[in-house]
């Protein structure tokens, strides 16, 4: 049978539908990805407050560790059920990383369907949580919103926390480096280039304020904390 000819029925010469079937290991990690996203819905704006290596690690749907860890099975759950229109994921690009930032997901009225629960429920409750939302803002002096601002809130501050979270990352990544670098030193050349770093970041009425011993303390304080920070395997902060 040549790819694309339809299957049809020998009795009745009707085509076949077509059904695809999920395997129960797929069947099993799209399971635990709704479970993981559900408890972290933003009702209002109906964004998942996660993004997928979070999912992943919190229904234990990732392999490995550190920089070997891999969320292949998660990220596979999550294509499936975009497939199906539980979800809709949104991609935005980083023109200062030539990379996009991790993927925004938005639920759809079929995600209840797939979790068994009504999707009436979930606009009456859509609904009371945006009132709720819009007392508070009255509250505060600000008008009300609709739930198309909502979501584009929810958009504007994803996109916001994924950018300071990438300084932060390359902020720490550089510190990092340069305490590498400090705990590949003698000690006594160590501390001088601690001292010269400390001499440029300070003003002169800081340094006499500070005095000899004072300046010497803190080179030991940082030169310790650089040293430590150096031998850590600690991952750069969560995001905020």
């Amino acid at each position: 049978m040549k790819p694309g000819t339809p299957r049809l029925d020998v009795k009745t010469g009707l085509k076949k539908p077509f059904i695809k079937r999920m395997n129960a290991h797929r069947a099993r990690a799209v399971n635990a990805l709704m479970v993981a996203m559900a408890d972290r819905l933003n009702i209002v704006s109906g964004k998942v407050e996660a993004g997928v290596e979070q999912l992943s690690d919190w229904c234990g749907l990732s392999t490995g560790s550190g920089a070997r860890k891999s969320i292949s099975r998660a990220s596979r759950a999550l294509t499936t059920l975009e497939e199906l229109g539980a979800i809709k994921c949104e991609r935005v690009w980083d023109d200062s990383t030539h990379s996009y930032i991790p993927k925004i997901i938005w639920v759809t009225e079929l995600f209840f369907v797939l979790i068994d629960y009504e999707v009436g429920k979930f606009l009456s409750a859509q609904s009371q949580q945006l009132a709720w939302e819009n007392q508070k803002l009255r509250d505060k002096g600000e008008g009300p919103i609709t739930l198309s601002e909502a979501r584009r809130r929810a958009k504007e501050k994803h996109i916001k926390n994924a950018f300071d979270y990438r300084l932060k990352k390359r902020a720490f990544n550089k510190q990092r480096c340069h305490a590498r670098k400090i705990d590949e030193m003698a000690p006594a050349q160590a501390r001088h280039s601690i001292m010269n770093d400390l001499v440029k970041l300070h003003n002169k009425d800081e340094l006499e304020a500070m005095g000899h011993q004072g300046l010497r303390r803190l080179v030991d304080q940082r030169y310790h904390a650089l040293r430590k920070l150096a031998a850590s395997t600690a991952p750069p902060p969560d995001t905020p």
